[in-house]
């Protein structure tokens, strides 16, 4: 790509460290220039042995295009959910000081198919490693499939890597539009475009059949030494253009993998690997006696012509997978140059050295987590005093901003119901109508913060200003005749309630509302955002920065922390008048569950439809680091379970007053 300009970008070398501050790599060597910028060999520096890691650091041109950085966040959510040893494994998707944005990937040789075809290589492999290559390349699409449940929609050889061990590694999955656009930026198509099917001309989404075309224009081109198409190509001249049979085919193989390339989509074969075996099972030529025996594809035959499978078990079957793959991985890059003696028992005893580390490796990282769980921040007396001196600064100041906010009737207004023998229901304010940004924009959180999308909040509804005390539960259970939360021997009283789950927190707002005739029930999940965000586009409603003496959390310097809840509201309120957003206690709301924000609701209403056998928690705890009661920090938990640090606040839903606006 051109020049970025960009002197950050411009400037890597080896030995730099990027990163956010939670997550740091040290670059090592540069691998080489692709479309979307530099490929870095690096380690990764979160854990306590550094781990060997590829970086695809993108040229910050790209992120100019809304496009891009949609795509980039879609592929990442996607690409994590997949574990297979041909499928690239993605560790996550990073950014620093707003101008660096990568992935981190597995370790990647930098091999792909595109470059072994681009070179005149692939001509030098046999038939055999072809079919391998093939039947690895089918293999990881149906398991693509099977796992997203939908198209990848960028299959050609720019996204097949090929390792020396493990072999072919898919990449790339929904990553079609930033494709796009890095294509548009440097005045050349995609080369994913010369794959595509006929449909994906048209705006309608495509199916997986989609990527069964694409796969037969790989194949056809391994078996041709020919592309089918060019990425100019339009829809009609794929239509229209008759292909020539590829010599190593015989009558009955290309009709079939002609099938591959029917224009009707449902007329295409289910998987990758059913075209692939339908075409090589059709084969009149038996591999000759000193041939390399390739991969299998199908069954073998025993002499009575009837087939046989092997019971194998799955952890034998695995080895089996990573064996083929370094075989044949290790294969390729043996025909294009890895051929001195040296330099191959070298590499042999590198991958044997990586194989022995890999149970290691994995037990540093569990107790990397824990680590930083568990690390505490300590203050000296005299830094507390200060803070403390300059909290109370803060505190006043809070106090004057909000008795100007709360003089907007229809924005911060202050209601409390009163309920049976004096006594009150938690305090609420009422929500300003507006427009927010909900997920994690700044990407230094979880995938499942993820795309940041925009949410209006259109309806009116009130939020309770404090998170449910013990008086305010325990007034319900002994009303209802319900055991009592244990509270820990911590205290009760303006404690918020702990120790109930999400069918417990069901029961108080439906009892609540039953009791005062209004539609009190639990905040959605985009509500909470919203409230706890104040209007702010920052990691946290004061900043982007973790700063002590501003919540209760395993690290937030107060006398709290890690150790049990602290009275509600002891922190001044974010800008919206509403304590204790972040840490103390977790806090349940009404939806169920879903690892991204992709198809969630854009109005502020609940996920009804994810998976419901989980509900969604906001606001970290007293016991979280701080990283944890970020405002769109988000994780999940059975709604029957509980702990000693979840609770809950309330919402209610108020009347539509736009005739008097």
């Amino acid at each position: 790509m051109a020049t970025s300009q960009e002197p950050i970008y411009d400037g890597l070398k080896p030995d730099q460290i990027i990163g956010p501050d939670h997550h740091q790599f040290k670059l090592t060597s540069l691998l080489r220039l692709n479309r979307f910028g530099q490929l870095w060999y690096a380690e990764d520096l979160s854990t306590s042995r550094s781990v060997p890691v590829t970086l695809q650091i993108f040229d910050p041109s790209l992120l100019k295009y809304q496009g891009f950085i949609d795509s980039a966040q879609k592929h990442i959510v996607l690409s994590k959910k997949f574990k297979h040893p041909h499928l690239a494994e993605y560790y996550g998707m990073f950014r620093q000081k707003g101008v660096l944005l990568f992935f981190a990937i597995e370790l990647m040789d930098g091999l792909t198919l595109e470059k072994l075809i681009d070179s005149g290589q692939i001509s030098k492999l046999k038939e055999n490693q072809k079919k391998g290559l093939l039947q690895q390349l089918a293999t990881a699409i149906d398991i693509a499939h099977a796992g997203a449940g939908q198209a990848h929609k960028a299959i050609c050889p720019e996204s097949v890597f090929i390792n020396k061990q493990g072999g072919v590694k898919l990449a790339n999955f929904a990553f079609d539009e930033a494709m796009k656009v890095a294509g548009e930026l440097s005045n050349t198509p995609s080369s994913h475009l010369a794959y595509q099917a006929p449909e994906a001309f048209h705006p309608a989404p495509v199916t997986m059949k989609a990527d069964i075309y694409s796969f037969a224009c790989i194949t056809y081109q391994l078996l041709s030494g020919k592309a089918p198409f060019l990425a100019t190509d339009d829809e009609p001249t794929r239509v229209r253009k008759e292909l020539k049979k590829p010599a190593s085919l015989n009558a009955e193989q290309w009709t079939l993998l002609q099938s591959g390339f029917a224009t009707d989509p449902e007329e295409r074969p289910l998987k990758a690997s059913t075209l692939l075996k339908q075409v090589f099972d059709a084969g009149d030529k038996p591999p000759e006696a000193d041939e390399e025996a390739p991969e299998p594809l199908h069954a073998p035959e025993d002499s009575s012509g009837k087939k046989w499978r092997l019971a194998m078990p799955k952890w034998a079957q695995a080895a089996l997978i990573f064996a083929v793959g370094f075989l044949l991985g290790f294969s390729i890059a043996f025909v294009i140059g890895l051929q001195n003696t040296n330099e191959v028992e070298l590499a042999l005893s590198q991958t044997q050295t990586a194989l022995q580390q890999v149970q290691t490796d994995i037990a540093d990282l569990q107790a990397t987590l824990q680590l930083e769980r568990e690390q505490r921040t300590l203050e000296t007396d005299t830094l507390q005093s200060e803070l403390n001196r300059k909290m109370d600064e803060v505190n006043s100041l809070h106090k004057e901003l909000l008795s100007v906010k709360f003089a907007d009737p229809d924005k911060l207004t202050v209601f409390t119901d009163q309920l049976d023998d004096g006594f009150k229901a938690p305090q609420m304010i009422i929500m300003p109508r507006g427009r927010f940004t909900m997920g994690d924009q700044k990407l230094v959180g979880d995938d499942n913060e993820l795309p940041a999308h925009q949410v209006t909040i259109s309806h009116r509804f009130a939020l309770s200003r404090n998170e449910v005390t013990f008086n305010d539960y325990d007034y319900y259970a002994r009303s209802m005749g319900r055991p009592l939360p244990d509270d820990e021997g911590w205290g009760r009283g303006n404690r918020p309630v702990i120790n109930v789950s999400w069918k417990d927190a069901k029961a108080y707002v439906q009892w609540l509302a039953l009791l005062t005739g209004q539609p009190y029930r639990l905040p959605t999940e985009a509500e909470w955002e919203y409230a706890a965000r104040a209007d702010t586009d920052t990691n946290y409603w004061w900043g982007d920065e973790f700063e002590p003496q501003r919540a209760v959390c395993g690290e937030c310097g107060t006398e709290w922390d890690g150790k049990k809840t602290a009275p509600v509201a002891s922190f001044p309120p974010n800008s919206w008048g509403i304590h204790d957003m972040s840490g103390n206690v977790d806090e349940w709301v009404e939806d169920c569950y879903q690892d991204s924000y992709f198809g969630a609701p854009t109005d502020g209403s609940a996920m009804i439809d994810g998976d419901c056998d989980f509900r969604v928690m906001r606001g970290g705890s007293w016991f979280d680091i701080g990283r944890v009661i970020r405002s769109s920090s988000r994780y999940r938990y059975l709604p029957d379970s509980s702990k000693n640090s979840w609770g809950f606040r309330i919402a209610l839903d108020l009347p539509d007053k736009t005739a008097e606006e």
